[in-house]
């Protein structure tokens, strides 16, 4: 699987247009809940400084602008996907405190602890060098500082894993080709999430990495979970 970070922007510039719809669609709008409540586990307070890692088309850090008072700054690869955010985000808040750059998560252009929260949704699985996107969230988070992931998963139940494994080999990618015309993008992210570590095996790759984990929440019998770390 091609992780390089021109083929991911590129990818992901193709179905921008048609990302939101088709995240309602293929969660059945179960992605709101989890975002609220990754935002929740955040514990924003104040004008907290947020990273939003991956920030797409700015739905998580959209969702922290409107609950609090804090400033947020999205990166993501995809100049497509910046530009629905940056849309989304005249029509909803206040852009004085939203801020969108285009970069990679393994390279982020900050200095050491310059946030009081970081976040990332549906997008840690996707950097090409996951030690490297956890050493650069541990450089960049301020002692004490918060970070959620929310990230798809492979439920442990065998039954429901057999059903879920069905809709997502061969329902999702041909729902997601035909309304965003690329095929590729859809078996991309069902190859992501059937390769991507397990919630056991995460777990322990964030505390290797410095964290102490303070919350793992499953979602729906286990295809999602909200990881919630602290920086000591």
């Amino acid at each position: 699987m091609d992780k390089r970070p021109a083929i991911i922007g590129d990818m992901f510039d193709r179905i921008a247009p048609s990302y939101d719809r088709l995240n309602k669609i293929l969660s059945v709008s179960l992605d709101r809940y989890w975002r609220k409540k990754t935002i929740q586990s955040l514990g924003i307070e104040g004008d907290c400084l947020v990273l939003d890692i991956a920030t797409g088309t700015g739905d998580l850090a959209l969702g922290a602008l409107r609950d609090s008072r804090c400033r947020v700054v999205g990166i993501d690869l995809s100049a497509g996907m910046l530009e629905q955010a940056a849309r989304k985000a005249w029509r909803y808040v206040d852009t004085n405190r939203y801020f969108l750059i285009n970069g990679d998560a393994i390279t982020l252009p900050f200095r050491d602890e310059t946030f009081d929260r970081a976040m990332v949704a549906f997008g840690i699985r996707n950097v090409i060098r996951l030690d490297r996107c956890l050493d650069e969230l541990y450089r960049i988070i301020k002692k004490g500082g918060v970070i959620a992931i929310l990230e798809l998963s492979v439920p442990s139940n065998r039954v429901f894993k057999s059903i879920y494994f069905t809709y997502f080999k061969y329902v999702l990618p041909v729902i997601g080709g035909i309304i965003s015309g690329s095929n590729q993008a859809y078996r991309y992210l069902r190859d992501s999430v059937m390769d991507f570590p397990p919630p056991d095996v995460l777990l322990k790759l964030l505390e290797e990495s410095g964290f102490t984990v303070i919350a793992s929440r499953p979602f729906l019998l286990g295809i999602s979970h909200v990881y919630t770390l602290k920086r000591n």
